[in-house]
Protein backbone atom coordinates (compact mmCIF):
# COMPACT_ATOMS: atom_id res chain seq x y z
CA UNK A 1 0.00 0.00 0.00
CA UNK A 2 2.36 2.55 0.83
CA UNK A 3 4.38 1.82 -2.41
CA UNK A 4 0.81 2.48 -4.57
CA UNK A 5 0.27 5.75 -2.26
CA UNK A 6 3.63 6.97 -3.50
CA UNK A 7 3.70 6.39 -6.63
CA UNK A 8 0.25 8.24 -6.56
CA UNK A 9 1.85 10.73 -5.25
CA UNK A 10 4.63 11.32 -7.74
CA UNK A 11 1.95 11.01 -10.44
CA UNK A 12 0.18 14.17 -9.09
CA UNK A 13 3.33 15.99 -8.43
CA UNK A 14 2.60 18.46 -11.37
CA UNK A 15 -1.01 19.01 -10.13
CA UNK A 16 0.35 19.80 -6.60
CA UNK A 17 2.06 22.75 -7.60
CA UNK A 18 -1.37 24.34 -9.59
CA UNK A 19 -4.03 25.51 -8.28
CA UNK A 20 -6.90 27.19 -9.36
CA UNK A 21 -9.16 30.12 -8.71
CA UNK A 22 -11.10 28.54 -6.19
CA UNK A 23 -7.62 27.15 -4.65
CA UNK A 24 -8.74 24.12 -5.47
CA UNK A 25 -5.91 21.72 -7.14
CA UNK A 26 -7.23 21.25 -10.50
CA UNK A 27 -8.37 17.65 -11.78
CA UNK A 28 -7.87 16.04 -15.42
CA UNK A 29 -10.74 16.22 -17.84
CA UNK A 30 -10.47 15.16 -21.56
CA UNK A 31 -11.93 17.85 -23.89
CA UNK A 32 -14.93 17.18 -26.53
CA UNK A 33 -14.43 19.73 -28.60
CA UNK A 34 -14.36 19.27 -32.29
CA UNK A 35 -11.22 21.44 -32.36
CA UNK A 36 -9.48 19.55 -29.71
CA UNK A 37 -11.17 16.24 -29.77
CA UNK A 38 -9.99 13.70 -26.67
CA UNK A 39 -7.29 16.30 -25.22
CA UNK A 40 -6.56 15.76 -21.91
CA UNK A 41 -5.87 19.34 -19.53
CA UNK A 42 -6.10 19.94 -16.26
CA UNK A 43 -8.92 22.10 -15.31
CA UNK A 44 -11.15 23.33 -12.13
CA UNK A 45 -12.64 20.52 -9.91
CA UNK A 46 -15.98 22.65 -10.08
CA UNK A 47 -17.65 23.61 -12.95
CA UNK A 48 -16.19 24.59 -15.74
CA UNK A 49 -18.08 28.03 -16.66
CA UNK A 50 -17.01 29.08 -12.73
CA UNK A 51 -13.52 28.84 -13.08
CA UNK A 52 -11.12 30.12 -15.38
CA UNK A 53 -8.31 27.75 -14.94
CA UNK A 54 -6.71 25.75 -17.95
CA UNK A 55 -3.46 24.12 -18.86
CA UNK A 56 -2.36 21.40 -21.15
CA UNK A 57 -1.93 17.70 -19.82
CA UNK A 58 -0.34 16.50 -23.38
CA UNK A 59 2.20 17.97 -25.09
CA UNK A 60 0.59 20.07 -27.85
CA UNK A 61 0.87 18.19 -31.60
CA UNK A 62 1.99 21.41 -33.55
CA UNK A 63 5.44 20.73 -32.22
CA UNK A 64 8.28 18.77 -33.67
CA UNK A 65 6.29 16.22 -33.94
CA UNK A 66 3.97 17.22 -36.21
CA UNK A 67 6.57 19.17 -38.43
CA UNK A 68 8.03 15.06 -38.62
CA UNK A 69 4.79 14.27 -39.64
CA UNK A 70 4.22 16.76 -42.24
CA UNK A 71 7.90 15.82 -43.57
CA UNK A 72 6.93 12.31 -43.38
CA UNK A 73 3.52 12.99 -45.57
CA UNK A 74 4.97 15.14 -48.08
CA UNK A 75 7.99 12.13 -48.92
CA UNK A 76 4.76 9.85 -48.97
CA UNK A 77 3.38 11.79 -51.70
CA UNK A 78 6.04 12.35 -53.71
CA UNK A 79 6.81 8.33 -53.42
CA UNK A 80 3.41 7.71 -54.58
CA UNK A 81 3.30 10.36 -57.38
CA UNK A 82 5.73 8.51 -58.69
CA UNK A 83 4.98 4.97 -58.47
CA UNK A 84 1.49 6.70 -60.23
CA UNK A 85 3.38 8.11 -62.90
CA UNK A 86 5.48 4.90 -63.49
CA UNK A 87 1.82 2.76 -63.68
CA UNK A 88 0.38 5.27 -65.59
CA UNK A 89 3.42 4.87 -68.33
CA UNK A 90 3.13 1.39 -68.38
CA UNK A 91 -1.03 1.28 -69.01
CA UNK A 92 -0.16 3.47 -71.52
CA UNK A 93 2.32 0.89 -73.13
CA UNK A 94 0.21 -1.79 -72.44
CA UNK A 95 -2.86 -0.12 -74.41
CA UNK A 96 -0.80 0.90 -77.27
CA UNK A 97 0.27 -2.78 -77.89
CA UNK A 98 -3.07 -4.11 -77.21
CA UNK A 99 -4.62 -1.20 -80.04
CA UNK A 100 -1.69 -2.57 -82.49
CA UNK A 101 -2.15 -5.77 -81.76
CA UNK A 102 -6.52 -5.85 -82.69
CA UNK A 103 -5.33 -4.30 -85.54
CA UNK A 104 -3.05 -6.22 -86.73
CA UNK A 105 -5.56 -9.34 -86.15
CA UNK A 106 -8.40 -7.22 -87.99
CA UNK A 107 -5.70 -7.32 -90.98
CA UNK A 108 -5.09 -10.70 -90.97
CA UNK A 109 -8.96 -11.43 -90.85
CA UNK A 110 -10.08 -8.82 -93.50
CA UNK A 111 -6.88 -8.91 -96.04
CA UNK A 112 -6.77 -12.89 -97.25
CA UNK A 113 -4.05 -13.34 -99.99
CA UNK A 114 -5.24 -16.50 -100.09
CA UNK A 115 -8.87 -16.74 -100.27
CA UNK A 116 -9.33 -18.46 -97.58
CA UNK A 117 -12.88 -17.07 -97.43
CA UNK A 118 -14.30 -20.05 -98.72
CA UNK A 119 -11.58 -23.17 -97.21
CA UNK A 120 -13.82 -26.18 -98.32
CA UNK A 121 -14.00 -25.01 -102.32
CA UNK A 122 -11.76 -26.77 -104.50
CA UNK A 123 -9.58 -24.48 -106.44
CA UNK A 124 -8.81 -25.02 -110.10
CA UNK A 125 -4.85 -24.67 -110.77
CA UNK A 126 -4.78 -23.16 -113.95
CA UNK A 127 -2.05 -24.03 -116.58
Amino acid sequence: MASQSSRAGRIRSPVKEMVCGHEERPILRTSTTTDNPSRRFWGCVYDEDACDFFRCADPEAGGAQKDSEIARSRKKIITLKTKLKDVEWKLRIVATLGVVGWIGFLYLLLYNPHNLRQPYEMQLIRR
